[in-house]
């Protein structure tokens, strides 16, 4: 093997490492990861909005906190920051049609399975139910478990603190939604 073999060679190697590189810079700033808020409104004795259910008092995973207390330690406009993960399959406005997903407006208390003209796996139609508070961070920490059989490929997001902002920013597109669950 000659030398400008082996130079073509490293050249493509390193040339790899750097488009990687430079994808992982532009995305980034694409989809900024939020800064982490409900500790700190935690300690600094944040006020809680809304109430809390029997529902949101069951014992939190190791490291997280009740979803009433998440969610009153959340914020919507970093759930909207959030939610630019989803938006390439789902549109919370309500004059949006569905994408590759259902329209996600007014979907807090709703019907599960139930948004005008968008065609459900049979596992999502089968569910039943409605998406209150606790349904929504169930499904939104692990679609595929939450639901099995359910077309969403998204894998979850696993930071309650993610989870809290955006059903804060789904609530925020529910005119119906049901209060908040108290601590």
């Amino acid at each position: 093997m000659d030398s400008y073999t082996i130079n073509k060679i490293a050249g493509a190697i390193l040339g790899t490492f750097l488009l990687l590189f430079a994808i992982s810079l532009v995305s980034e700033q694409i989809f900024p990861e939020p800064e982490s808020h409900g500790a700190e409104q935690a300690e600094a004795g944040a006020p809680a909005e809304g109430a809390a259910s029997a529902e949101a008092e069951a014992p939190a995973a190791a490291g997280e906190v009740s979803l009433a207390a998440a969610l009153a330690a959340g914020n919507a406009d970093d759930g909207a920051k959030v939610f630019k993960k989803c938006a390439a399959c789902h549109a919370v406005d309500a004059a949006a049609g569905n994408k590759i997903g259902p329209n996600l407006h007014d979907t807090v208390g709703r019907k599960v399975a139930s948004a005008a003209g968008f065609g459900y796996s049979p596992a999502m139609t089968a569910h039943g139910g409605e998406w209150t508070y606790e349904n929504l961070d169930k499904y939104l920490t692990n679609p595929k478990q939450a639901i099995p059989g359910n077309k969403m490929a998204f894998a979850g997001l696993k930071k309650q603190a993610d989870r809290a902002d955006v059903i804060l920013y789904l609530r925020a597109n529910s005119p119906k939604a049901p209060p908040l669950p108290k601590n």
